[in-house]
């Protein structure tokens, strides 16, 4: 009589054993009237009976008695589970397995690329180690010796149709508990354990057996480790220690894998609602279990993620919703559940520019207004309230840091006076909204509204050159020769009274209008004229063309409003305004050099422009598309003015925009230092190293500016009815037949593909074939007139 030793849960039983243990079936209820933890504990004792050298008589321990499995094995020593003698049949059938080569009709488990584990048959040989098999639902697969997990050992071969009754059978028999019951009577003994003879244990010979075991060892790898991969490959009982540990790290993981379900299932039923009716983002900041795996899904779509743990709890939400594991999916996912909304500005998200004042700055700016610092430079302030001042900027621009004044003097020549908004007179130099400034270094204007580097309140409000009111200003007065350059300047700390505030159209109705009271806005324009003149004579380039103008409004919302203009960068205003801007920064560097101040000099080395050549192109856009190629490296200087062979003057520094650039503010202090007597606030080393950041941060907002207007003008353009014919211009060829167009209407540029041979400067129509906003791509084709007129 074999012995059988069951025990589970504190209840033992001893009963006899058929004559044929090892083949004994498993059992259905009802056995023994007994309860389903107690079916499983004896049939499990009856697959180790033959492990146990000495037989006993069947008997039933009293559940009233010490039914411990410490003490059992104290009573039953010498009959405890060994391991020492195995049984050759099940060595046997390991070694056999072992030897089983791939051949037609084989059942074998591989891994495919993805990880995936499949059951698949061999079909045919595919050269000398490559296999060709089929899974169960016919596809063919390609696999290579290194991707084989286990074949399974058996003398009849399977067919495909097999496979899903196969693993069905395989379910069913699985059960982890028994793995567990193996090792806790075989870890004490520390012997090595294979496949076969695991399987000899818990359910008997066969290869549905064999599979079966395989399948628990590979999945619960709690108890047993691989200690050989073979073939055969070899198990040995982890030690008590090491499956405590495991048991907890196990806890662990299934909690945080219950978290993720948790979310998961949050994520799907957001996903489900109507965009109206999702959940606002501060559901998913409320809940701390939510916001951990939302701020990693942040990090993930953003590509910033800087902790490993954020990298896997994004990839585990998305591999549980069946994603892909990118980056662009899960900013659609975040879009689906409404944390982004659908028009998310990424590169602002990337950034680290800051959005928003803290509550201190903004208390800062409030209490300047109310109760300003001493005017430094109170006793040299000029007054010339008796100035007309006209501001002339854009419609919506609410920080207006510049006016234009000019007089004719008795001599023929001409005075403009470039009056500058004075922020330094209410920000003292390391005072905290000076610390901010230069922290966010400059404004930043997109389609969606404006990231101010002050507070806006105090930025369009005291420091701005207001219509009507006394505004503190530096001016720079500059005299002109008749042919236009430079002849005298001077700065001076001002009080001005702007009397006109103009859009750039508004200034170029009234130059039209070439009004007898609106004199000196004419003389502004000839001088502009003149100068223009001559830069162009010192080599200046004019590398501008036709760009988007935007402002989105509810950016938000699902449908935004779109508003797009072409901005005219050849108005007669657009021109005055750009060249009094220039002629005051070559005034600034003039002064700097003449009072030897350090500051930021902006220069760029000329080069020679092959006029032939450049003459040959188109004037325009073409031509300013092609000279770009010409313009120097741009440079700086810190201790003197350097040549500026762009804009054709032999200095420059950017001065007309304190309120938004930080470098201009920084030239301000300087400046303004010098008038009052003393001695400059900064050295050339100091000036250098902010500079160094300003910079940086200044390219940043740039790239960022760029980006959100070019997707705003594609998110216009892919709202607009297919098929609408453009007009666009032929600015330069990437290649044969696919030039790089801009669209005329819009200000667009983008490559087309042509059907007729046209040459630089031609003007084609063209309709859209793709855009795609967020990948930044957009593709034009040209159509032929019949279709054009077709189509309007």
């Amino acid at each position: 009589m074999y012995v059988r030793l069951a025990s589970r849960l504190g209840t033992v039983a001893m009963v006899a054993a058929a004559p044929a243990a090892a083949t004994m079936p498993r059992p259905s209820p009802p056995f023994f009237s007994v309860s389903n933890s107690m079916r499983r504990s004896l049939y499990v004792a009856s697959r180790i009976a033959p492990y146990l050298r000495t037989t006993l008589s069947i008997s039933l321990v009293n559940p009233a008695q010490d039914t411990s499995r410490q003490s059992l094995r104290g009573l039953y020593l010498p009959q405890r589970l060994r391991v020492v003698e195995r049984l050759t049949t099940c060595q046997a059938a390991e070694s056999k397995q072992a030897e089983v080569a791939l051949r037609k009709g084989v059942l074998f488990e591989f891994t495919k690329e993805s990880g995936k584990s499949l059951l698949a048959v061999v079909q045919k040989a595919e050269g000398k180690k490559t296999w060709i098999a089929m899974d169960q639902f016919g596809n063919l697969h390609s696999v290579k010796p290194q991707q084989v997990t286990y074949v399974v050992p058996s003398e009849e071969d399977f067919r495909p149709a097999d496979i899903a009754s196969f693993i069905e059978k395989s379910e069913n028999l699985e059960d982890s508990s028994l793995l567990e019951f193996a090792w806790e009577e075989l870890q004490e003994s520390n012997k090595d354990l294979n496949i076969a003879e695991l399987a000899k244990m818990l359910y008997g010979d066969g290869a549905l057996q064999c599979y079966t075991a395989h399948r628990l060892l590979a999945s619960q790898q709690v108890f047993f480790r691989c200690k050989q991969k073979g073939p055969p490959r070899v198990y040995e009982p982890r030690t008590s220690s090491q499956v405590n540990d495991l048991q907890q790290r196990q806890m662990v993981e299934e909690a945080a894998r219950q978290e993720v379900l948790l979310y998961v299932r949050e994520v799907r039923l957001a996903c489900e609602q109507p965009l109206d009716a999702k959940p606002p983002p501060s559901f998913w900041e409320s809940n701390e279990k939510l916001h951990k795996f939302t701020e990693s899904l942040k990090s993930y779509a953003l590509e910033l993620c800087r902790q490993p743990l954020q990298k896997k709890g994004a990839e585990e939400v998305l591999e549980t919703l069946g994603l892909s594991k990118k980056p662009g999916v899960a900013v659609d996912l975040l879009i689906k559940i409404g944390v982004f909304p659908v028009h998310v500005n990424l590169e602002l998200l990337r950034s680290d520019i800051p959005v928003q004042f803290s509550t201190d700055i903004l208390l800062s700016a409030d209490q300047i207004q109310q109760t300003p610092c001493p005017d430094a430079n109170q006793q040299d302030r000029v007054d010339l309230t008796h100035l007309k001042v006209y501001t002339i900027d854009s419609d919506d621009a609410e920080e207006i840091d510049d006016g234009l004044s000019a007089v004719r003097l008795p001599d023929g020549r001409t005075k403009v006076w470039i009056h500058v908004a004075d922020p330094t007179r209410w920000v003292p130099s390391a005072h905290p909204l000076d610390k901010e400034a230069k922290r966010r270094s400059t404004s930043i204007y997109l389609p969606t509204g404006t990231i101010p580097m002050f507070p806006m309140d105090l930025a369009g409000g005291s420091m701005s050159l207001r219509q009507g009111y006394d505004c503190c200003a530096v001016s720079v007065s500059v005299i002109f020769h008749l042919d236009g350059s430079l002849a005298e300047s001077e700065v001076v700390c001002s009080t001005i009274r702007p009397t006109y505030r103009l859009s750039y159209d508004n200034a170029t109705e009234l130059l039209s209008m070439n009004l007898k009271e609106e004199g000196d806005l004419h003389m502004l324009a000839e001088v502009a004229n003149l100068r223009r003149e001559w830069r162009k004579g010192q080599g200046a380039i004019d590398v501008s063309i036709p760009e988007p103008c935007i402002k989105v409004t509810n950016p938000h919302l699902p449908v935004p409003s779109i508003d797009l203009s072409v901005t005219n960068l050849s108005s007669p205003a657009v021109l005055l305004v750009t060249e009094m801007m220039i002629v005051c920064g070559e005034a600034i560097a003039t002064f700097g050099e003449r009072n030897l101040v350090s500051l930021p000099y902006r220069g760029q080395t000329p080069r020679e422009v092959p006029m032939e050549e450049v003459q040959t192109i188109p004037e325009g856009p073409c031509r300013a598309i092609a000279l770009r190629r010409f313009l120097g490296r741009a440079g700086m200087s810190f201790m003197k003015p350097m040549s500026h062979g762009g804009l054709g003057i032999p200095g420059y520094v950017q001065f007309t925009s304190p309120i938004r650039r930080y470098g201009d503010l920084l030239a301000h202090y300087q400046v303004k230092a010098v008038l009052r007597g003393e001695k400059p606030l900064f050295s050339s080393a100091d000036v250098e190293s902010v500079m160094a950041v300003v910079n940086l941060q200044t390219r940043e907002a740039r790239k960022l500016q760029t980006s959100s207007t070019r997707y705003w003008a594609l998110e216009y353009l892919r709202r607009q009815p297919r098929g609408t014919c453009y007009h666009a211009l032929i600015l330069r060829f990437l290649k044969e037949r696919e030039p790089l167009v801009l669209v005329i209407e819009l200000g667009i540029q983008a490559n087309a593909v042509i059907m007729t041979r046209a040459e630089l400067g031609s003007e084609i129509t063209v309709v859209v074939d793709s855009v795609q906003p967020r990948k930044d791509v957009i593709i034009m084709r040209e159509v032929l007139p019949a279709y054009a007129l077709s189509a309007l």
